[in-house]
């Protein structure tokens, strides 16, 4: 299984990364997505660096609960994020995307604005999980991995 997980360095989207626990398998494959916006001006070095950071959070978080590092990639885009999401599952060919959520208003606060794009443009599965998610309810989610494929 390959999974990719977007983030933007939030709480949603380490909480994100931390139900891979119950999902994954030793050889479950993780592509760590972050997108900095483009402003025309090209991507400056500070912004790859707090890239660098964001992805590294997420990749201890993998290691953390026994995932193998030499299964993770990180990537960095530029661009539109929703955009950017759905052409990175493409290219890697991901089973799954997971991503958190925080929520603001009308849909947006059901989904996320980047949520709910993805939701829009992609035919991939995706995993959302809710800004409020208990790490103790993981077990229920569990008997994903045990369904016949």
């Amino acid at each position: 299984m390959k999974i990719l997980l977007p983030t933007d360095g939030s709480i949603y989207s380490e909480n994100a990364a931390r139900i891979t626990k119950r999902i994954g398998n030793e050889n479950t494959e993780f592509i760590i997505l972050h997108v900095i916006a483009d402003k025309g001006t090209g991507m400056k070095s500070w912004q790859k660096e707090g890239a660098d950071l964001v992805l590294s959070t997420i990749e201890n978080i993998l290691v953390e609960i026994g995932f193998d590092i030499s299964k993770i990639k990180k990537v960095v885009e530029e661009g539109s994020a929703p955009v950017k999401i759905v052409d990175v599952a493409n290219n890697y060919d991901v089973d799954l995307i997971i991503m958190g959520n925080q929520g603001k208003s009308g849909l947006k606060k059901i989904l996320g604005s980047v949520t709910a794009k993805v939701l829009e443009i992609s035919d991939r599965l995706i995993l959302v999980v809710p800004p409020n998610y208990s790490h103790s309810n993981i077990n229920k989610i569990s008997a994903l991995k045990e369904v016949p494929q």
